[in-house]
């Protein structure tokens, strides 16, 4: 059950199990805060600065065009500044709506980009462990390939989960979590011990020789 990142340790069913479980939450969780932080922390604080520029131009323009209507006669800037937001609060939803819209799609790469990070790191971390499990099970060449799949997929749709599930993808890549489970089960079924085995086996048979 040991977190260690050294391959020559080998780890249990429970390990892998207890490790998998860790790593899913606690990478889910990054994705988490990294996507909402993306998608909604810093284009709502951009679009709320812009919002505020482009109000505050368009008040401006009104106010000057409110002037020059006034043709040199008496002219209360206040009560015409104050006319002018009103007019322009009216009419600046949609406005707002576009700036917002903006904002998001200007910030989307940048929050792919860590889902991104957070799969490779998660799958990186889970490849360690799934091949502690496997020296451990004795499992050898191409029968380690599924296994490594498996954790890069089932990485992948944890680390990706907030992006699927705002667009509504989460059914149409469930497959890709399921197959990631499947392609686990090898690790997970194989014996334990054997890397133990192996290492006392060849011990005691140079002991033998030596004596």
């Amino acid at each position: 059950m040991s977190f260690s990142l050294d391959l020559t340790k080998p780890l249990g069913r429970l390990g892998l199990a207890i490790n998998t479980v860790f790593l899913g939450a606690v990478f889910y969780g990054v994705s988490v805060g990294c996507f909402h932080y993306m998608t909604h922390v810093l284009p709502e604080s951009e679009a709320h600065h812009q919002e505020a520029v482009v109000k505050a131009e368009l008040v401006e323009k009104a106010v000057a065009k409110a002037k020059t209507a006034s043709k040199g006669k008496a002219f209360d800037a206040a009560a015409a500044k104050a006319q002018a937001e009103a007019a322009v609060a009216a009419d600046f939803k949609k406005k707002a709506e576009e700036i917002h819209h903006h904002a998001v799609e200007g910030w989307a790469p940048f929050a792919v980009f860590l889902l991104i990070l957070s799969a490779v790191f998660l799958a990186g971390f889970l490849s360690v462990y799934v091949q502690r499990r496997a020296n451990d099970g004795g499992l050898k060449g191409l029968w380690i390939f599924p296994n490594h799949l498996g954790a890069w997929a089932l990485s992948g749709y944890v680390a990706f989960y907030p992006f699927l599930a705002a667009h509504d993808l989460r059914n149409a890549w469930a497959p890709a979590f399921v197959a990631g489970l499947v392609l686990l089960l090898p690790a997970f079924f194989a014996g334990e011990g054997h890397h133990d085995h192996d290492h006392d086996h060849g011990h005691g048979h140079d002991h033998g020789h030596s004596h």
